[in-house]
C-alpha cells in the first residue's frame, strides 16, 4: 500500500473509532512501528489527526469528542490516576464525583472501598455504584447532557452545594500539552 493510501486509511480509521492505537495500526497495515509513527507525525503536521503518545485521535476542536472515544483515549493513564486518587480516599468518606471519563475511571478504582457516601451529577457513575449496597448514592437532578451522562444546570449546582464533602473528584476537558510543556500560561 502506498503511503498516501495508508494515510487516508489511517484518517478514516480515526474518524470511525475516535482513537486508534499505534499497535493497532502496526497490525492493521503490517508495517513497522517506526513507519506508523512517521505516518502519524505527518498527519498531525497536516492537522488531520491529533498525535498521542500511543496513538492518534481526531484533532482538537471546540466540540467535545464523543464520550466513548474520550473513554478510550489515554485509558491506561486514566487508570493509573484513578488508582492513585482512590488510594487517598479512606473508607467511610463523603465525596462528590463530577462528569468525565477520568472521574468514571476513579469510580472503578473505588469499588473495593467500604461505606462511601457519593454525591454525583453523573449518570454513568450512579450506574456503576448502584451495585455497592454499602455505598450511599445521591444523584443530582437537572438537565441531562446526552451521551456524556452528565446532569448539569443551575438546579444541579444548588443541589450539590447543600452537601459537606470530604473529597471532590473533578474532571477537566483537556490540557493542551504543547502549550503546557512550553510553559505557556493557559487562559
Amino acid at each position: 500500500m502506498k503511503q498516501t493510501q495508508r494515510h487516508d486509511a489511517i484518517v478514516d480509521l480515526v474518524r470511525r473509532q475516535g482513537y486508534v492505537s499505534t499497535e493497532e495500526l502496526v497490525e492493521h497495515f503490517e508495517v513497522s512501528p517506526q513507519t506508523i509513527r512517521r505516518d502519524l507525525n505527518d498527519l498531525a503536521d497536516q492537522n488531520k489527526i491529533q498525535r498521542h503518545h500511543r496513538g492518534a485521535a481526531l484533532p482538537s476542536s471546540s466540540e467535545n469528542t464523543a464520550w466513548q472515544a474520550r473513554k478510550m483515549i489515554w485509558s491506561a493513564e486514566k487508570a493509573r490516576i484513578a488508582e492513585r486518587v482512590a488510594s487517598e480516599i479512606p473508607d467511610g468518606a463523603t465525596l462528590f464525583i463530577d462528569i468525565g471519563t477520568t472521574p468514571e475511571a476513579v469510580v472503578h478504582a473505588l469499588l473495593n472501598h467500604k461505606n462511601l457516601r457519593v454525591v454525583t451529577n453523573n449518570i454513568n457513575v450512579a450506574t456503576l455504584l448502584m451495585s455497592k449496597p454499602d455505598f450511599r448514592l445521591i444523584i443530582a437532578g437537572g438537565e441531562v447532557r446526552t451521551r456524556a451522562g452528565g446532569i448539569m444546570d443551575e438546579a444541579t449546582l444548588d443541589f450539590i452545594s447543600q452537601f459537606r464533602l470530604d473529597f471532590g473528584i473533578i474532571g477537566i476537558s483537556s490540557i493542551d500539552y504543547g502549550r503546557f510543556a512550553a510553559g505557556v500560561r493557559l487562559p
